[in-house]
């Protein structure tokens, strides 16, 4: 995984956490997760006195097969950890087909699109970034903007 993705990620999820008053970020670092130099994010949080952990896994291709392996990986990677531990996937943008994966596998997730779910027994974020509009192309003349002006410009 590139690191300027990875940053990425890590600005995201803090951002995420930071919208909730009750949510105190203690850490966030990587860590190796088995083979072939994989790295996950873990975050400590503590929501309203509450210590949690969230294990994070970064992945540029949101391909639903791909999609259901790391989901398989963060399940994994969650059984050993305190109760309490929720796994999540980041990625650049997540399509509602792979956003509906995650919340079928018990994951939350965030991308980069500022789409967010978010599910722990003391809280709950979701939040759904709208698709970017494109601008209208400029228009060949400018519409008039009196009445006047618009009969002037009928006739």
């Amino acid at each position: 995984m590139k690191s300027d993705l990875r940053d990425q990620a890590i600005k995201a999820l803090k951002q995420a956490l930071q919208e909730v008053s009750g949510i105190k970020v203690k850490r966030i670092q990587t860590e190796s997760a088995g083979r072939h130099g994989a790295q996950n994010i873990v975050a400590n949080i503590d929501i309203y006195g509450h210590d949690r952990m969230l294990v994070c896994k970064v992945r540029e291709s949101t391909q639903p097969l791909k999609i259901r392996r790391t989901l398989k990986d963060l399940s994994r990677a969650v059984e050993d950890c305190a109760e309490g531990t929720m796994p999540i996937l980041i990625a650049p943008k997540l399509s509602q087909e792979a956003q509906l994966l995650c919340t079928e596998n018990n994951a939350g997730f965030v991308d980069l699109e500022g789409n967010v779910r978010l599910v722990m027994k003391e809280f709950f974020i979701a939040k759904r970034s709208l698709p970017q509009r494109q601008s209208l192309p400029p228009q060949a003349e400018p519409l008039p903007t009196s009445e006047a002006a618009r009969l002037a410009h009928l006739a």
